[in-house]
């Protein structure tokens, strides 16, 4: 069974809230955050958003501040090295890997978060 390096999962248990930033430009986030609130309430916790723009966010996300950031990225983002950018939410994969669409993206090493939540995607897709 995947666990998150950084404790991710049993902290929104202790805790009984998960962190995520959703990244201003962002009106179709609502899908992916029924997603991550499907994930939270599993973990016996509840959805709490966090204000935050673009390097902000993802600098928070990388420091553990919040558990994920909610917005468009694309494929060929520069942050793809520094956290793990899930599919895109609700729809393909665009054939222009710089065009940016609606992912969620995890703390790199959270595997039980990232697992858990590219299967919810994928079951989106299908």
């Amino acid at each position: 069974m995947p666990h998150d390096a950084g404790g991710t999962s049993e902290r929104m248990t202790r805790n009984g809230e998960m962190r995520v930033a959703v990244l201003p430009a962002t009106p179709d986030a609502a899908s992916a955050l029924t997603l991550l609130g499907a994930y939270a309430r599993r973990h016996d916790a509840r959805l709490s958003r966090v204000s935050g723009h673009g390097e902000h966010a993802l600098r928070w996300l990388e420091e553990g501040k919040v558990d994920a950031v909610v917005g468009h990225f694309a494929k060929a983002s520069p942050w793809q090295d520094e956290v793990a950018l899930s599919k895109p939410v609700g729809r393909s994969e665009p054939d222009n890997a710089k065009q940016p669409v609606l992912r969620i993206a995890r703390r790199n090493g959270e595997n039980a978060l990232i697992l858990a939540t590219d299967r919810a995607i994928a079951e989106l897709g299908q």
